[in-house]
């Protein structure tokens, strides 16, 4: 049973580590696609002095007006999910049928302790 576990330890051992070289590797190779042999960054954040925040999001200036418009532009598109509006059909009528079960259930509960103890 030792003799397994060390088995066991050493195999998943070796196969996370071949998991980390793997990754460090897309890395490396997803930087050579994008042709940036630099230490750039993903996304990076500016705060200025008045409170206005930059971020640079893969090379591209982002500004929090720039985010606020785009906020408001996604709360004035009512977007209709028909797959959101039947989870929320489903989810509200299964929280009704247990409630009622519940009821159902207290109700019986309810009159057969009272028979017993009256």
């Amino acid at each position: 049973m030792i003799r397994f576990f060390l088995k066991s330890s050493v195999l998943i051992s070796v196969l996370l580590f071949g998991i980390l070289i793997g990754m460090q590797q897309v890395g490396f190779q997803m930087d050579k696609m994008k042709g940036s042999e630099s230490e750039n960054r993903a996304l990076e954040w500016n705060v200025e002095e008045n409170g206005a925040v930059e971020a640079e999001v893969l090379g591209q200036n982002i500004t929090s007006h720039d985010l606020q418009e785009k906020q408001k532009q996604l709360e004035n598109v009512e977007a209709f999910n028909l797959f959101s509006k039947l989870g929320a059909m489903i989810s509200s009528l299964i929280s009704d049928i247990l409630t009622l079960f519940m009821e159902i259930i207290g109700t019986i509960l309810n009159k057969i302790l009272y028979f017993l103890f009256s």
